[in-house]
């Protein structure tokens, strides 16, 4: 198996999305419990996109691998 070599810049960047997804879930949170519905299901979806965006180079692997198969 041949083990990808990740730049600081790409392990920089997946730290940032993962911690701005923390912070953006925690702030969803804070206005669905101050009653605003709409802001928070609108900064919950970020935080789930931040999140997802985390295991961008994992996704990517996986969707080339698929296109290999193919």
């Amino acid at each position: 198996m041949r083990r990808r070599r990740s730049s600081i810049g790409q392990l920089i960047s997946t730290l940032v999305f993962l911690v701005m997804s923390i912070w953006l879930a925690s702030a969803a949170r804070a206005f669905y419990l101050d009653g605003q519905t709409i802001k928070a299901m609108l900064v919950g979806f970020g935080s789930i996109l931040a999140f997802i965006a985390t295991f961008r180079f994992q996704i990517q692997k996986f969707v080339n691998d698929r296109k290999k198969i193919k």
